[in-house]
C-alpha cells in the first residue's frame, strides 16, 4: 500500500511538473504539449506490470512526448524547460515512478566546465598550460625522467617524484604535462613554484590566510611545487614548509617536486643560516629531505639549458 501511495505521488508530481512546463513554454512562446488522446500508443519499454503500464499511460505518453523534444539536439540549444533535464519512466520493484535524469549533451558541457575550472585553479603555468607529451623532446639524458611520468599516470601510486637536475633541462614543463593529464581526467591539483609559495606563506602571515594557505598545500590531492631550493628560507617559514610535507607524508598524498640542485645542495639551502649566509641548524632541511625521499621516486633530469639555445658565447 504505502508503494502504491508513493507512486501515485511521483505521478501527480510529474504531472505538476508537466503543467509548469507548459505555462513556461506557453510564456517562452514555445508550442505546448498537446493532450494524449487515444491514438496515441507507447513507444518505450518499461520494467513494469502490464496493470502499472495501463493505470499511467497518460503519464508515461506525455513523458515520451517531452521526450521527443530532444530528437536530434546536437546540444547547441537546448528546448527543455530545464536545462539539460529530461524526464524519464523508472520502476521500483515493478512500481512506476518519474526522475529526472540529465542529456549527455548536459553532461559533456558539466563536464568541460569542470576540467576549465580545475585547469584555472591548479595554476600551471601559462608557458605550458596545454602542453604534453608529443611536445616534449626525448633524450638520452631525460628519458627516464619521461618514462617516469607516464608511470605515474597510468598507475594508481601516491607516489611523487622528486626531479633535479641543472636549470633550463624541462624539468618544469615535464611536471606541467602532468599536472595537465590529471586535470583533463578531473583530478585536482595545485602547481607552484617554491618562491610563489614561500611568498604567499609570508604575505598571509599573522592572518586567517596563512591557516589556509597551508591547508590548501597540504591536503590537494596532488601537489606540484616547482624549484625547491630556490631560495633559502627563515626558521619560521621553514617550518611551514616541513608541516606541509610532513602532513602530505603522513597522508600519503601524490607529491611531485623539481629542483636545479643536488639533493645534499638542497638541504643546504633548505637549511637555518645566519645573516651572513653561514649555516647555524641544517636539521630543518635533512627533515624536509628525509619525508621527500620517503614519499617520492628521485629521478634526474640531464641535458643542456634548452632556454639557451641560439644563444651566442
Amino acid at each position: 500500500m504505502a508503494s502504491r501511495q508513493k507512486g501515485e505521488k511521483q505521478v501527480d508530481g510529474l504531472k505538476n511538473l508537466i503543467q509548469e512546463i507548459n505555462t513556461k513554454r506557453k510564456a517562452a512562446g514555445m508550442p505546448i504539449m498537446k493532450q494524449p488522446t487515444e491514438t496515441r500508443s507507447i513507444r518505450g519499454t518499461y520494467q513494469l506490470a502490464a496493470e502499472e503500464v495501463e493505470r499511467n499511460k497518460v503519464t508515461i505518453l506525455d513523458i515520451e512526448q517531452q521526450q521527443d523534444i530532444c530528437r536530434g539536439c546536437s546540444g547547441d540549444k537546448c528546448d527543455q524547460p530545464y536545462r539539460g533535464m529530461v524526464p524519464v519512466v523508472t520502476d521500483n520493484g515493478g512500481r512506476f515512478g518519474t526522475a529526472m535524469r540529465m542529456c549527455r549533451h548536459e553532461k559533456a558541457k558539466r563536464q568541460y566546465e569542470k576540467i576549465e575550472r580545475l585547469f584555472q585553479s591548479a595554476r600551471i603555468p601559462a608557458a605550458y598550460s596545454r602542453d604534453d607529451f608529443d611536445d616534449y623532446e626525448v633524450t638520452s639524458g631525460n628519458r627516464e625522467a619521461v618514462a617516469a611520468a607516464k608511470w605515474l599516470l597510468q598507475s594508481e601510486t601516491d607516489r611523487g617524484l622528486f626531479v633535479y637536475g641543472f636549470r633550463g633541462t624541462g624539468k618544469t614543463k615535464l611536471v606541467s604535462i602532468i599536472a595537465n593529464n590529471k586535470v583533463k581526467r578531473g583530478e585536482t591539483v595545485m602547481f607552484t613554484s617554491m618562491p610563489d609559495l614561500l611568498a604567499d606563506i609570508r604575505a598571509s602571515f599573522g592572518t586567517n590566510l596563512t591557516a589556509e594557505t597551508v591547508r590548501m598545500a597540504k591536503e590537494v590531492p596532488c601537489l606540484i611545487i616547482d624549484d625547491l631550493g630556490a631560495e633559502r628560507m627563515t626558521e619560521w617559514v621553514g617550518e611551514q614548509l616541513f608541516c606541509i610535507i610532513n602532513a602530505r607524508y603522513n597522508a600519503k598524498l601524490q607529491t611531485i617536486i623539481t629542483g636545479n640542485y643536488e639533493p645534499n645542495e638542497i638541504i643546504e639551502r633548505l637549511s637555518i643560516t645566519d645573516r651572513y649566509g653561514k649555516i647555524v641548524d641544517d636539521m630543518q632541511g635533512h627533515r624536509i629531505m628525509s619525508r621527500i625521499y620517503g614519499m617520492c621516486e628521485r629521478i634526474r633530469l640531464d641535458g643542456r639549458d634548452y632556454r639557451m639555445k641560439g644563444a651566442t658565447a
